[in-house]
């Protein structure tokens, strides 16, 4: 677990006994865009989306929050800080929560966290430049196959079959944001690829039937 990454078992055992266990019904927000990051969460079941609002006013999923995976690592980097995105449940979720006393604790007897923390930034902020650079040169067929697949990666359950499938909830317009591009033509796109049999699934759920199709479509 990354955020736990050099930590001996013990620590970890401490710090987990810190954490308030929250359910989190879907559509529930976490927390919001602007707001001060006095809380951690570590996401145990579920799924989380990270959407931005911008200067416009119009919101885009930025990236999806995994079983495992932390949500507001900025809160483990000082009380200064504010949160720059909202995150909330696209499925019921649970989250393991550390927020006042707990947080300090952190803070002051766990410093290993807040390394792993700032690790955690760098490899995001990696993540949304690779992400600018598609959508600035990529056509978008290689934006949204890439997409998948790094979903697919991320998220993903291999079936009996061999096919990928894609355990959250996800409408094409989310598949549309993470892809920088628009609704309509993330739906063509998707659509055709159905046909051709490189996808699979229903509504709010994608299933990879050819993956080597993907690489190829992703320039992989």
């Amino acid at each position: 677990m990354p955020l736990f990454g050099g930590i001996g078992p013990v620590a970890i055992g401490e710090i987990l006994r810190l954490g308030r266990l929250q359910d989190v019904r879907r559509g529930a927000t976490l927390f919001a865009q602007g707001a001060a990051a006095t809380s951690l969460h570590l996401l145990l079941e579920g799924f989380l989306k990270v959407v931005q609002t911008g200067p416009d006013g119009r919101q885009i999923v930025v990236r999806l929050v995994g079983p495992r995976e932390p949500a507001g690592v900025l809160a483990l980097l000082g009380p200064d800080q504010t949160y720059p995105a909202t995150v909330l449940a696209v499925a019921p979720s649970v989250v393991l929560t550390w927020a006042g006393a707990a947080l300090h604790d952190l803070r002051e007897h766990h410093t290993a966290l807040t390394l792993n923390a700032m690790r955690a930034l760098g490899s995001r902020t990696q993540e949304a430049h690779a992400r600018l650079r598609e959508a600035a040169g990529d056509p978008v067929e290689r934006r949204l196959a890439a997409t998948v697949l790094r979903l697919a990666a991320q998220i993903g359950a291999r079936l009996e079959d061999g096919s990928i499938a894609i355990a959250a909830p996800l409408a094409r317009q989310d598949l549309a944001e993470l892809a920088g591009t628009t609704l309509a033509t993330a739906s063509r796109v998707l659509s055709a690829w159905k046909q051709a049999g490189i996808l699979g699934g229903g509504r709010m759920r994608l299933v990879v039937r050819d993956r080597r199709a993907l690489m190829r479509l992703a320039g992989a």
